[in-house]
């Protein structure tokens, strides 16, 4: 019988199928040759799509979880208590009450199974106890230093959370031993199947994107809009992919009237469920645009750095890391739209080359590959 990798998770959606939360375990009971299943809640909508959207040999247990804190942890504690002694690898995402009460648990019924926490991070501050009272500080310390001994590794996605937790924080020394950097990836079975034939550059389009959920606080559209205000793109054209959030309508709206002349060149084309569709805008495209205020990772970094798009971002999430100190594209200032207009004109005048992909695999970005730095520490 194949051992079993167990995650807890919340309530599931519909894009959590593309994205690390059903990625990761699959991937690591793949290569684990482990028997993998997602304990989590999930909608009947979501429920008519596991068919069509879920990874072969993923097991989706459902349970009555959704995201209130306080209500899943009793649902977990349940479900470990009649689980736990089944369980060879118990998963849980970021580091929070229902974690290190899930790790204790699970242990505490299985004491020769094994834990891994993926943080899902940026910065790794969540682990800075000077922001807490005395009392605080120490209860803290002495509940994560009991649950760190439980865990057999902890991965995060940024080179900034790494060198805080192995170096900066109170709990550096069990880290060093225990934390790994695993970046977000791509998912390279999806895209074999997915029938995209791969462009080079010089089959691109001259097409500048940008993916998110636009005029939300934290992807910072308005930024766009403005760099775009006083910009001629001459053979150019900018796309903004994404849901459109309802006080936003009223900005673009009066964006076009300000500027008629271009509706043609500045397209905003909505929410794009197919994850095909969306790759061939990444794969047409030559330039990627992020201007988000946070991320935690960013996976549409990931995802532009995949189809060789030079990356113009500001410095949040696993943006760093992807561009490699700006190697493979540049870094624009927060709320700085005069900085993203002047990098824009230069793109659009061909003053600067964006053809910087000549040695790169793009494998790199793989799961299979990423995935690959936790074995050593579950086998």
């Amino acid at each position: 019988m194949k051992k079993r990798l167990t995650l807890l998770w919340r309530k599931l959606n519909s894009l959590e199928f593309g994205k690390d939360v059903v990625l990761v375990p699959y991937y690591l009971g793949q290569a684990l040759g482990y028997q993998t299943e997602i304990c989590c809640g999930y909608s009947e909508k979501v429920a008519e799509l596991i068919p069509t959207l879920s990874k072969k040999g993923l097991t989706f247990t459902k349970k009555p979880l959704g995201h209130n804190p306080y209500l899943r942890i009793p649902i977990y504690i349940k479900y470990l208590f009649q689980n736990a002694s089944h369980i060879d690898l118990l998963m849980c995402f970021h580091w929070k009450l229902e974690t290190l009460i899930n790790i204790l648990l699970y242990k505490l019924l299985n004491k020769h199974g094994q834990v891994y926490v993926k943080l899902d991070t940026s910065s790794g501050q969540e682990w800075d106890l000077t922001r807490h009272t005395f009392l605080g500080k120490t209860l803290r310390k002495i509940l994560y230093t009991n649950c760190l001994k439980n865990v057999d590794v902890l991965s995060c996605e940024t080179s900034q959370a790494y060198n805080f937790l192995c170096n900066n924080s109170v709990f550096s020394k069990p880290m060093r031993q225990k934390l790994v950097l695993m970046p977000n990836a791509f998912d390279e079975e999806e895209f074999a199947t997915s029938g995209i034939s791969e462009l080079e550059f010089q089959q691109k389009e001259n097409l500048i994107i940008t993916v998110g959920r636009l005029g939300s606080p934290q992807k910072n559209t308005e930024m766009i809009l403005d760099a775009l205000e006083c910009i001629e793109l001459k053979a150019w054209k900018f796309i903004l992919i994404g849901p459109i959030e309802e006080k936003f309508h009223q900005a673009i709206e009066h964006f076009y009237q300000k500027h008629p002349e271009k509706k043609e060149q500045i397209i905003f084309i909505g929410k794009v469920n197919s994850k095909k569709d969306l790759w061939e805008w990444y794969n047409r495209a030559k330039v990627f645009v992020c201007t988000s205020r946070w991320e935690s990772y960013g996976i549409v970094l990931n995802e532009a750095k995949r189809f060789k798009n030079y990356i113009i971002s500001t410095n949040v999430g696993g943006a760093a890391d992807l561009i490699e100190q700006e190697k493979y594209g540049s870094f624009i200032k927060q709320e700085d739209s005069t900085d993203l207009n002047r990098l824009l004109s230069l793109i659009v005048n061909g003053a600067i080359n964006i053809d910087i992909y000549q040695d790169y695999d793009v494998k790199q970005l793989s799961y299979q590959r990423e995935i690959n730095v936790l074995l050593k520490y579950l086998q």
